[in-house]
């Protein structure tokens, strides 16, 4: 009886963590317009940023630190994606403290891309859960879906869908 006990803890104490870090990784639909239109970045210079500047159009907000395993690793296949489909309106924006670090990796890797910034709680509050975390904006605010974790950009099918979700 004892041994029993035992195993149904070990297996509960191991199902919770299982569960919780597949949570992180999967997609999820939102709906929320206002966190979307709420959200705002800057560049390195201050400059203060948006997503009314973006009103009618579909955007792919793309959340990454470089201080974050699974976004450096993900990094260059996203930013090739992103040259592959000029059409898209992408917004990377990192979560670093210090824009010098997101600039830094992405030199060290040969990656060009313009080094927006937010903070953890702006990106909670968009549904960030997880780092990196892609979300679709639709061409009226609303928020179509979050991509939770890293994904393979050179996936086909993953690029048909996010063109589709991206459409007006």
């Amino acid at each position: 009886m004892q041994y029993r006990f035992i195993y149904i803890f070990i297996m509960f104490m191991t199902f919770i963590p299982v569960q919780a870090h597949a949570f992180s990784f999967t997609d999820l639909v939102g709906g929320s317009k206002s966190e979307s239109v709420a959200f705002k970045w800057q560049d390195l210079d201050g400059k203060s940023y948006n997503m009314a500047q973006h009103a009618g159009k579909p955007v792919l907000i793309h959340l990454w630190a470089s201080w974050c395993p699974a976004c450096r690793d993900e990094m260059p296949a996203f930013t090739n994606w992103l040259n592959q489909h000029p059409e898209v309106i992408a917004i990377p924006v990192s979560l670093d403290r210090n824009g010098k670090d997101a600039v830094d990796f992405l030199k060290a890797n040969n990656l060009e891309m313009t080094v927006l910034l937010s903070d953890e709680v702006q990106a909670r509050n968009l549904g960030a859960r997880a780092l990196p975390t892609t979300i679709v904006v639709a061409a009226d605010g609303t928020i179509k879906r979050h991509y939770r974790g890293a994904h393979n950009w050179a996936d086909e099918n993953l690029s048909k869908q996010l063109l589709n979700e991206l459409q007006p």
